[in-house]
């Protein structure tokens, strides 16, 4: 587009100085001339100062000076770098002209100057191309764009103008034959006109050129503007082919063609332009800039015909040798450079020959080099490749910076070969050949570019060193160096020059990736120190670079982190802070509603009295963003494309808020209606089998029939909560019954947890109407004769979840039990009847539920009865021995005779009839905690506090029934224990034990104090480290390592960088809120990005793929969790020794030493204190030893014959 403003000035000014007859002006004008012809800019404004202020200038050329200014003004801003500088220098431009149309509004180039102004206001327009395109940036490249387009538009209407004065000028002269000897003014006046009108017409087809530039190249609107702008030069070609003006539209003609990738029919009408016979001077420039136009299609990859270039541009170039200098024949001396280094590359030549054509290319990239302008920085570039090229030919590490810079550059670009390669191997043998050449590879581009820093001195071009150091930054991450990486992306970010900007934003967002790769890799109790880190850059980001797409990404990263360390409120303040502008405010408006939501309902969930005061603003919040971003999403999505999974996940949180607040319409519309209804998005066909993950899964299509039943009954529509309830049951029936009972049992705790909620709030109201309805409906279907186990199981948990949310009133609770009790009865009566009315193993599950109902209604010995046929048969069942200690506590504490006496059987166990055994609390939390120990299982977990629990408030019972010191003491000292030895308690388990705690002094008459809360060795190491973290900060470390010598140890690489989307799972929530966030992400909505580097770097930070861990043996399919077997014991039987386990060894022969959590923190504290260089040379000694041990145990380990030792 440059190219195009050249010839518009130069070219066509010469059509015109062609047509005129020589004046006084001329000495003066040619030798200005020149100076612009040769890029002398600065010294032809000199000389335009000089003769403006000498007495003995001629008064017509004092008038032209301010023109010419502004014409000298225009072509230097093309050889400007920056575009402030560029911005700057053409609004001088506009004043000059300005200036001289005030001064001599009557001047022959009154107009012309009219005309120029809407040329210097096309360059503008092309000053916001270029930020367009050196901006990664989605709306910075949009803003630029859009101000591009503004200023065509000006130019436009200014060309439009000059058109119709021109126009009526050229028709006011007759159309009949004028003699040029007989009217010679007449002659000339009609011939100026034409040429002016002409020249109008030019100018606006240059407008629809440039309207294409302000578009993404092969974007419908770049072509069809191109296209538009090809047919109007073509009209102009048409009318006027046998004129100059003509002949240089044929030519903008072949570049439209050209730029849309036509280069066959670009190429053949530079061609025919090229065979023109005229031998003018006019011609002549033109044809020097249709060979450019040549040259450069000749380059392109589609042709790649080197030879014929370098023929042509090197006669060019000994024809024209005092043109050399001129812009056209820098231009030409860049597309030999070009073809040269190409063909030098090209398979198969000789060494000396390849040296030989990279010498001459070095050479004529150094001529360009040495002029201002747009070919500075490109051939600068292929300078240091061309130079390390030629040195590595020789052998021997580079010696100056651009050299090495180059090498690193080109070494960059050359990894994504080798990472296709690694892509595309398909055996196990192939992938890790294919890594360690990567690795390889990226070691040495890591020692290249630090070599290259080494190097760099005072005379570096700043923007260049930044340059290097990000390459730098961007191989560490590739190489797993995360810290490295991540330290040096932040000294850039925090210390870069003012013009490198962007490459400082790049450099930051990739440090933030750096550390979420460290975070990945971390053990769990270390992760706390990357979480802190990754605090920090976004926020650096956010608050650096407010405005830019990186910090809308950082804010929505920040929000991912706050989620996933269990943050949500933190979470939803981050993401409802991306701006409405944002190309990803959308989605970030549906994590702000989804986090809010899940706040909403995770601390409403909590038994803990102690709720933020702002609890309920999180629930009108919650509703404020999932609205705004399902409208949003709806307003851009056809009625008839697919259903984005976050929209469904939105939607159904949105009916679960309308279901809490009682609006039952509206949860059902929300569910129901179109376009992209929740329940179209989750149906499918009759007999085709769920996915295991997505809104198709049983898990999330469970979660909205229950939000459909719920809102039916609501309403009270029987017929529809039935069909809903079939809906339901069909869902869940993919893995059987199972399915079925669990989650007919999670529906009654959801009912439970709603009623929780309400109770909370101190909504009776609602609580009132919420029962009343269910009640309702349960009567209804109870009384039917064609219940299905299914109908019957909803009946029995939904009574008992409204029995378990009435304990505040017992009567009410009662009520609820018995309903319970009944349904639970009658599925018993119908098994026993026909034999086969339970599904599956679940007559132990629906007996259990019976006795928990009996129990609940006070009716222990029924329910001990009841129970120890099951207790026989599931001795070692850690849910039915729980049942059984709870029926004795609950007895214990009825107040039936010496019931209190029961508090020990429930905590030592008791014999039954037939030797059964009930084997009490302390038995299980025993049994429990060996099982978690033994299998890590999670699940556990749960049941194991409750156990140890009750068998300490058992105990403290039991010491205030027989008031009782010495149990009190003993329960307290039991806590205590617990607390010393527990280590990761939830904040809730924690508060529940020290309640308890402060409750047992309180009974002792002392004055209750805190339980003791042990700390995680990563707490430890916080607290210990907290200082340091606050002293030394971030940009100490980063100099430390951006200063490393390149003799610095190299860290140990990873073993892969194939790159993987961060999928980032909130915890605990309600229905859709928990759904949304353990979602696989689809496509977004934010566009990759084109990094000031030139590198490729994910819009999104990557994870690196799962450490392989041995395979534990597979969980049972049962919901319920199962503790590992244990060999019963007696009340009456004392206690055996137990004995230790044996230290484990590691293959080596020596005892694995376990650190303690101070220990560990010590030693974090101490590397903390380290330099970065100290930690480099410990990572590399200890992965040293870690490959002489595997090296060694590798050895001494029995083969097979026919394995081989490579292997």
């Amino acid at each position: 587009m440059r190219l195009f403003h050249l010839v518009s000035i130069v070219s066509f000014a010469a059509i015109l100085t062609s047509l005129a007859p020589a004046s006084a002006e001329e000495q003066y004008l040619e030798f200005l001339q020149g100076l612009r012809d040769k890029n002398y800019h600065d010294t032809a404004l000199q000389y335009l100062d000089q003769i403006d202020i000498d007495q003995t200038t001629p008064k017509e050329i004092r008038e032209l000076i301010p023109f010419e200014r502004a014409m000298t003004l225009m072509m230097f801003s093309r050889t400007q770098k920056l575009p402030k500088d560029q911005e700057a220098t053409l609004n001088q431009a506009l004043a000059q002209l300005k200036l001289f149309t005030q001064q001599s509004p009557n001047h022959p180039k009154a107009g012309t100057a009219n005309t120029e102004q809407g040329k210097i206001i096309l360059e503008k327009a092309e000053v916001e191309v270029r930020k367009a395109k050196a901006t990664s940036e989605v709306k910075k490249k949009k803003e630029a764009q859009a101000a591009a387009r503004k200023l065509v538009a000006q130019a436009r209407a200014i060309f439009q103008k000059a058109y119709n004065l021109h126009e009526k000028t050229w028709k006011s002269f007759p159309a009949t034959f004028i003699d040029k000897q007989k009217e010679p003014e007449k002659y000339k006046a009609r011939a100026n006109a034409e040429i002016q009108f002409m020249s109008a017409q030019l100018d606006l087809a240059q407008c629809t050129y440039a309207e294409a530039q302000t578009y993404d190249p092969g974007s419908a609107d770049f072509n069809r503007l191109l296209k538009k702008a090809s047919e109007e030069y073509a009209k102009i070609h048409e009318r006027y082919r046998s004129q100059v003006g003509g002949l240089y539209a044929r030519m903008w003609q072949g570049k439209c063609f050209e730029e849309q990738g036509e280069l066959g029919r670009a190429l053949g009408i530079y061609n025919e332009l090229l065979g023109h016979p005229g031998q003018s001077q006019p011609i002549k420039q033109l044809k020097d800039n249709i060979l450019q136009f040549r040259l450069i299609c000749l380059n392109d990859d589609k042709k790649k015909d080197y030879e014929l270039v370098i023929n042509e541009a090197e006669e060019w170039l000994k024809a024209n040798r005092s043109r050399n200098r001129t812009s056209i024949g820098q231009g030409i001396t860049w597309e030999l450079a070009r073809a040269q280094e190409a063909l030098a590359n090209t398979e198969g030549k000789k060494k000396n020959e390849q040296e030989r054509i990279l010498r001459q290319a070095l050479k004529n990239a150094r001529f360009v080099n040495a002029f201002r302008g747009k070919y500075r920085d490109v051939s600068r570039l292929l300078i240091s490749r061309i130079t390390a090229k030629l040195q590595g030919n020789s052998g021997g590490d580079p010696n100056d910076f651009e050299t090495a810079y180059g090498l690193g550059q080109d070494r960059v670009k050359q990894t994504k070969t080798l990472k296709d390669k690694l892509a595309a191997a398909k055996s196990a043998k192939d992938k890790k050949n294919a890594q360690i050449e990567l690795n390889q590879f990226m070691e040495e581009t890591a020692r290249i570019l630090k070599i290259a820093l080494k190097l760099a001195d005072n005379k570096t071009d700043p923007k260049e060193l930044d340059h290097a150091r990000f390459l730098l930054c961007y191989t560490y991450y590739n190489l797993r160096r995360s810290y490295e990486s991540a330290i040096l992306g932040e000294f850039i970010a925090n210390f870069h020059h003012k013009d490198s900007e962007q490459i400082a934003l790049d450099a930051a967002y990739l440090a933030l990736a750096g550390y979420l790769q460290a975070y990945n890799d971390s053990p769990k109790e270390q992760r706390y120190v990357d979480n802190q880190h990754m605090e920090s850059i976004c926020n650096l980001i956010t608050t650096k670079w407010p405005d830019s797409d990186r910090a809308n990404d950082a804010r929505i990263q920040l929000g991912n982190i706050y989620s996933q360390t269990d943050r949500p409120a933190e979470a939803a303040k981050w993401y409802s802070q991306v701006p409405p502008a944002a190309p990803q405010y959308v989605d970030a408006q549906i994590r702000a509603g989804q986090a809010y939501w899940n706040s909403y309902l995770t601390t409403m969930s909590r038994r803990s009295d102690d709720k933020p005061a702002d609890i309920n603003q999180w629930a009108k919040l919650a509703e404020k963003h999932l609205r705004t971003g399902i409208s949003a999403t709806l307003k851009s999505l056809p009625k008839t494309a697919a259903t984005p999974e976050n929209l469904t996940a939105a939607k159904a949180s949105l009916a679960q808020i309308a279901l809490n607040k009682g609006n039952y319409q509206e949860a059902v519309d929300i569910l129901s209606k179109g376009p992209h209804s929740v329940l179209k998005a989750i149906h499918v066909a009759k007999g085709k089998k769920r996915p295991a993950k997505g809104v198709q899964s049983s898990e999330f299509a469970n979660l909205v029939y229950q939000l459909q039943l719920r809102a039916f009954i609501g309403l009270q529509q029987i017929e529809l909560a039935r069909k809903a309830m079939k809906q339901l049951e069909e869902s869940a029936s993919g893995s059987g019954g199972e399915s079925i009972t669990e989650m007919y049992r999670q529906l009654g705790e959801k009912i439970t947890e709603e009623i929780e909620r309400l109770k909370a709030t101190g909504d009776t109201k609602r609580i009132d109407d919420v029962r009343k309805s269910l009640e309702t409906f349960l009567t209804d279907i109870f009384k039917r004769k064609d219940q299905t186990y299914g109908s019957l199981v909803w009946i029995g948990e939904t009574y008992f979840g409204m029995g378990q949310g009435a304990s505040e009133n017992p009567a009410i609770a009662r009520k609820y039990f018995d309903k319970a009790a009944a349904a639970f009865e009658e599925i018993q009566k119908r098994q026993d009847a026909s034999g086969d009315f339970i599904p599956g193993n679940f007559q132990v599950g629906i007996t259990l539920r019976l006795v928990n109902c009996k129990r609940q209604q006070g009716e222990f010995e029924e329910a001990l009865e009841l129970i120890t046929p099951v207790l026989k048969e599931k001795d070692k069942s850690p849910e039915v021995q729980f049942e059984a200690a709870s029926i004795l506590q609950d007895w214990a504490g009825s107040g039936q005779g010496d019931s209190h006496k029961k508090y020990l059987d429930a905590i030592n166990g008791i014999t039954l009839s037939d030797g059964v055994l009930v084997r009490g609390w302390g038995y299980l939390a025993r049994l429990l905690q060996n099982s978690i120990a033994a299998t890590g299982r999670d699940d556990l977990k749960k049941m194991y506090y409750d156990s140890k629990f009750n068998s300490i408030e058992s105990r403290r019972k039991y010491g205030i029934a027989i008031n009782s010191q010495d149990e009190l003491n003993r329960a307290k000292y039991e806590t205590n224990v617990f607390g010393q030895i527990s280590v990761d308690l939830s904040d809730e388990v924690w508060e529940r034990f020290n309640q308890l705690y402060r409750q047992i002094q309180t009974d002792l008459g002392e004055d209750p104090q805190n339980l003791e809360r042990r700390k995680t060795a990563a707490q430890t190491i916080a607290a210990n480290g907290a200082n340091q973290l606050k002293t030394e900060s971030p940009s100490n470390t980063q100099q430390k390592v951006a200063q490393q010598s390149a003799a610095t140890p190299q860290a140990e690489a990873g073993s892969n960088t194939i790159l993987f989307l961060v999928v980032i799972l909130l915890g605990i929530g309600g229905a859709a809120a928990f759904y949304f966030f353990g979602l696989k992400p689809g496509k977004k909505a934010r566009p990759s990005y084109q990094l000031a580097s030139n590198v490729t770097m994910p819009s999104q930070i990557p994870e690196p793929p799962p450490t392989l861990k041995p395979n534990r043996s597979a969980k049972t399919k049962s919901s319920k969790p199962q503790a590992v077997e244990d060999k019963a014991q007696s009340p009456t039987e004392s206690e055996k020794a137990k004995s230790k386990k044996r230290p484990e060894k590691e293959e080596s022969g020596k005892e694995k030493r376990k650190l303690t959590p101070e220990q560990i923190a010590a030693r974090k504290a101490k590397l903390a204190q380290m330099s970065p260089e100290e930690i480099a040379a410990r990572k590399a000694a200890i992965a040293k030893k870690k490959a002489a041990q595997a090296k060694q145990q590798k050895q001494s380990r029995p083969r097979p014959e026919s394995e081989s030792k490579d292997v």
